[in-house]
């Protein structure tokens, strides 16, 4: 059991500790006398699917862009190419919103220690007449906040909302609100800052909060209070039309069901319904200094994914589920340029089902929508994504700098993390091939048809192309962005091909003309390249870097989370970039690198990437990258990716299965030396449990998922391998003392 404490009220919401159900979401303070939770739903956004149809790049315009900036680019007018692509992206995504703060003030409180119990998602605050507890419940859909309160006392009950209130009902035990959310809420960094719309046909959201008094074992002594959040959505790709009739009568039914069950059966449901995957997996390190609090890092990022993720809802978003400003840092939307992979790389390794199930619904809706996208702005088969989405379905590229709007390979790196996730499941081969398969033929028609011949005509290269949000310089000084073929697009190309033609082999796919590209069009598309100073290439030649130290590694996405097998020569290779970029970054970049030096087999590496990582966010002079007061990761500002990808970069030091092995301990920094793991994910779909001392392996158990994963493993601990064959059925194989001894003598 991980337990976070604090031995006081949070003094800022950076302080708070989150709940949530992967729906509902709520920040507790934890002051007993004055609780306050901040509230969230995963649907409530501004804006609806098409908010920005009056904006779009209609396709004669797009034509002529495209057609224009190559000629420019191929004649070494790279600014003016640059600059006629700018058309393209005319509008943004839209915001997600907070609900408001729900405050509960108990007369006569005493005050006590906090603390949230990351298994059983309770957020406790120990005082001497009694716990307060709060949680919010997957069974009942509520917040739930029971205390203990004296004799004639009473709950004094209030709700602020930045949004525009259109009802609210006070009652002598409860308080029901209707509130109307932005029509369009244009990001802060939008060029010419345009205004926050607030029109009739916007989202709303309904709050019903219901209490009681006298709620003990006894009748007395004890109040409960619950609060149910209901949106006006519907579901992927519809608008959000639902009457606020209709959202207020559903949260009241929920707040007056759930208040009927009373405090005892309201924790019992909430325990036998916890967080998916909550009991299955966990890590364990010793409890004192910088590994105590790496342990609480990474029980804490999986509990994150998972409190912020449910199948059919908008996935874990910049901000997980958590978020108090109604015009956020970058909107706390979908970032697809690594963000959201990075959001969900420890789904599969570290187990979280349902966030892994979410992400692949909403690209559901991404590709519905990434269709039109394709065809007006690249006459283009397939679909297409730009760096920047939200829960509607926005696939345009967004209007603002070239170094992170011209990027149309969201789909493409979106796809290849489904298919890497597909292969955690234990599915036999063919049958995850088959239900792959319809989505990469989609995704490679895009890619096919983005691909130009390079100027020699030898290689086949993307155009438009970008190395995500990093920019290079020319001989005459200007920094721009817009090159051709980038190192993360000949990855991103390379990848999707290469799993179509596996599926496709796979389930005896007939020929027909897009395999008949796809196969033509893989070798000339080339790997990954090394400049002459012994560095991979990020763009498509040996460019003048504008910010050597840049944040985005977007080049050694081959490394990780790429899963192909490379030559010493390119690892060599990607540790002269990664030495050259440095080791300061912010905070996703800090767990990115992480994972990279721990692919890299690189300890040491992995050691000071984690000390960064773990340090203050706050300091005298300001914000850095590190840990908010409630572990919270700072890029900063506050983003959640980080949270979740230090967990990824974790599993990789311990457990690594992407060159068709299950290595144990290939990267073991001096804060991981001695540990264990159960419930840890290897592909292809195999439950690794392992304990550890010193670095040395002391149990190994290992067990199939499914028949797809049953058979024989190689595990392989440095030099030394041992086979283990795993039943269908599931049943756990322990290595035995002799394979033991052998792996640890080795190591």
């Amino acid at each position: 059991m991980t337990v976070l404490a604090r031995e006081s009220p949070a003094a800022d919401w950076l302080d708070a500790l989150p709940l949530g159900n992967g729906r509902l979401g709520a920040m507790a303070w934890g002051d007993p006398t004055r609780a306050r939770f901040g509230l969230n739903e995963s649907t409530l956004w501004s804006g609806m699917p098409g908010v920005d149809a009056a904006h779009r790049t209609d396709a004669e315009t797009a034509r002529a862009a495209r057609q224009e900036a190559l000629t420019l680019f191929r004649a070494g007018r790279e600014s003016e190419a640059e600059r006629a692509l700018g058309v393209l992206g005319a509008s943004w995504s839209q915001a997600f919103q907070p609900v408001g703060d729900l405050v509960v003030e108990v007369p006569g409180a005493l005050p006590g220690p906090r603390e949230l119990d990351l298994v059983a998602a309770l957020h406790r605050v120990r005082t001497p007449p009694g716990e307060h507890v709060s949680y919010v419940s997957a069974a009942d859909e509520v917040l739930v906040h029971a205390v203990p309160l004296a004799a004639g006392a009473s709950l004094r009950v209030s709700l602020d909302s930045p949004q525009v209130e259109e009802h609210r009902e006070e009652l002598p035990d409860g308080l029901d609100l209707v509130l109307r959310v932005p029509s369009d809420s244009p990001p802060g960094h939008a060029p010419g800052r345009p205004p926050v719309r607030w029109d009739e046909d916007a989202p709303r959201v309904a709050v019903a909060v219901r209490w009681q008094h006298g709620s003990g074992a006894d009748g007395e002594g004890r109040a409960v209070l619950v609060a149910a959040v209901v949106t006006s959505w519907t579901s992927f790709g519809r608008r959000p039309d639902r009457p606020a009739a209709e959202i207020l009568a559903e949260a009241r039914e929920q707040a007056e069901g759930a208040l009927a069950r009373g405090e005892a059966e309201l924790l019992a449901r909430h325990a036998a319904a916890p967080l998916p995957g909550a009991h299955e997996m966990g890590i364990e390190l010793p409890r004192e200094g910088r590994t105590g609090l790496l342990g609480d890092v990474l029980a804490y990022g999986r509990y994150l994914l998972a409190a912020s993720s449910r199948p059919g809802l908008p996935p874990a978003n910049l901000q997980g589920l958590w978020n108090e400003l109604p015009r956020p840092p970058w909107s706390s939307n979908f970032t697809t340029n690594i963000n959201v992979e990075m959001n969900h790389w420890p789904a599969a390794t570290a187990h979280v089902p349902d966030a892994a199930a979410a992400l692949e619904a909403w690209v559901g809706l991404l590709r519905e929508t990434g269709r039109e996208t394709a065809r007006r702005l690249y006459d283009s088969g397939g679909w297409v994504l730009h760096h920047n989405s939200d829960a509607w379905g926005y696939t345009d590229p967004v209007d603002g700098d070239a170094s992170w709007a011209i990027w149309p390979m969201g789909g493409l790196w979106l796809e290849l993390q489904l298919e890497d996730l597909s292969r955690f499941t234990g599915e036999e081969p063919v049958a995850r091939a088959a239900r792959r398969l319809p989505a990469l033929r989609e995704t490679a028609a895009f890619a096919l048809d983005l691909l130009r011949e390079d100027q020699a005509g030898e290689h086949l290269v993307t155009f438009p192309s970008t190395s995500p949000e990093n920019r290079w310089r020319t001989t005459d000084g200007q920094v721009l962005a817009l090159t051709e073929g980038s190192g993360m697009d000949r990855w991103l190309v390379r990848g999707v091909l290469s799993a179509l033609l596996e599926a496709a082999e796979l389930t005896g796919a007939a020929e027909d003309p897009l395999l008949e590209r796809a196969r033509a069009a893989l070798p000339r598309v080339q790997g990954p390249r090394v400049g002459a100073d012994g560095r991979l290439l990020e763009w498509h030649d040996a460019l003048d870097e504008a910010e050597p130290a840049h944040r985005h590694v977007s080049h050694l996405a081959t490394i990780f989370p790429g899963t192909e097998r490379l030559s010493p020569e390119i690892e060599a290779a990607a540790i002269a970039s990664l030495e050259a970029r440095g080791d300061e970054a912010t905070g996703w970049s800090l767990a990115w690198k992480t994972a990279l030096w721990a692919r890299l087999h690189r300890p040491e590496k992995v050691q000071d990437l984690l000390e960064l990582f773990l340090r203050d966010a706050r300091t005298e002079d300001g914000e850095r990258s590190g840990l908010y007061p409630n572990l919270f990761s700072a890029h900063p500002p506050f983003q959640m990716d980080a949270n979740f990808g230090i967990v990824a970069a974790v599993a990789e030091c311990l457990v690594q299965s992407h060159r068709g092995e299950i290595e144990l301990l290939p990267a073991l920094a001096p804060l991981l030396a001695t540990g264990s793991v159960r419930g840890l994910r290897a592909r292809p779909g195999v439950v690794v449990d392992l304990a550890w001392e010193d670095g040395r392996p002391t149990s190994v158990r290992l067990a199939a998922l499914g028949p797809g994963a049953a058979g024989e493993h190689t595990v392989r601990l440095g030099a030394a391998q041992v086979v283990v064959d795993l039943p269908a059925d599931g049943t756990a194989v322990e290595l035995g003392e002799d394979e033991l001894r052998a792996l640890a003598g080795a190591h």
